[in-house]
């Protein structure tokens, strides 16, 4: 199940990541929906507090900005600044 959000200035789409990147550790992704110009985000959140397709689906919008502001941008060289 995708959600949306709105931050950064533009439209995410938030979803979770299909394969964790390790055993106690869930991957959530935002792509943006504004432009296909912007890398995407990531950030991992301990198995813990965000276990499943339930648990994604009742995040509030103020969990969503929480996860947003600690991901961070993928796809391009680390030595560029994000944006």
């Amino acid at each position: 199940m995708d959600r949306k959000i709105t931050a950064a200035g533009d439209t995410w789409t938030v979803r979770l990541g299909s394969e964790p990147t390790g055993p106690d550790v869930q991957v959530v992704m935002f792509f943006c929906a504004t432009t296909g110009q912007r890398p995407y985000r990531v950030v991992e959140v301990p198995k813990a507090e965000l276990e499943g397709a339930e648990a994604f689906a009742n995040l509030g919008e103020a969990d969503l900005q929480t996860l947003f502001e600690a991901s961070q941008s993928m796809g391009f060289p680390p030595q560029f600044p994000t944006y």
